[in-house]
């Protein structure tokens, strides 16, 4: 009776532990339901940027592929944007690899995934994928759990897609846009702390720290707006990436 006791205690511990589980893909959520946009088409076209990737797949096998926003799609890389914000920072930060830029302005976790599903992982095969996505959401309030989930399914897609590679999820960064003293990125990224550990192919890390004052605010000297950070912002996040990506390129 008492062994009978002991391993329902342990199964209901492992139930508990969201971190005993692989990242699953959602169904039924709008932060998981694949679709297209193309809410900055003054800026580029989000179809043509899919082609140009999908081109690039056929003609550059990269080490590293980071797939994001436009916080990434305008960093630097390739394939080219419209307009670079911080250029220096990108050639230090993924200096001696060959790197494809997933990002696009404007996208949500639903808008990654519909670009998953239509190739843009495919027949390439980097050891390092890089993952930050989510601060859009946040912007047409989709809860905190939706979100989570958004980001959770492309992390399981991706990982479908391409098994052997490393995966570095990054935490939601601080929005300069947010009331002070109520963040809305951070709940997200507590629950994605809580979800995305304890697998050797996932790391999962929060650098909004290093975008904070010392009081916990955000720091206005490394923003260009509400959300985007400006070349100073940049060269700290390329600062933060490169010791991890280093370490999974082992």
């Amino acid at each position: 009776m008492y062994r009978t006791f002991l391993l329902l205690g342990l199964a209901s511990l492992l139930c508990l532990n969201p971190a005993s589980a692989q990242p699953r893909r959602l169904d039924g959520l709008v932060t998981t339901t694949p679709v297209t946009q193309d809410r900055d088409h003054a800026t580029y076209n989000w179809q043509i940027r899919h082609a140009e990737i999908l081109v690039r797949n056929h003609q550059v096998s990269p080490d590293v592929v980071i797939i994001g926003d436009s916080i990434i799609h305008f960093w630097g890389g390739e394939p080219n944007a419209p307009r670079v914000w911080a250029g220096s920072a990108w050639t230090n930060c993924f200096a001696g690899f060959k790197v494809t830029n997933l990002g696009f302005g404007w996208d949500r976790t639903e808008n990654v995934l519909w670009r998953l599903d239509h190739g843009e992982l495919d027949g390439i095969h980097p050891h390092v994928i890089i993952i930050k996505i989510g601060t859009n959401n946040t912007a047409v309030k989709n809860s905190p759990e939706d979100i989570a989930a958004g980001i959770e399914a492309i992390c399981a897609t991706a990982h479908l897609k391409v098994p052997d590679a490393k995966i570095l999820v990054l935490g939601i960064l601080p929005r300069h846009d947010e009331d002070p003293g109520h963040s809305v990125t951070e709940p997200v990224n507590h629950l994605l702390q809580d979800r995305l550990t304890g697998m050797p192919w996932l790391t999962y890390r929060n650098f909004g720290a290093a975008f904070r004052l010392s009081d916990g605010t955000v720091n206005a000297a490394l923003f260009r707006d509400g959300v985007h950070v400006n070349a100073d912002g940049y060269a700290i996040l390329g600062n933060q990436i490169r010791p991890q990506l280093l370490d999974l390129m082992k």
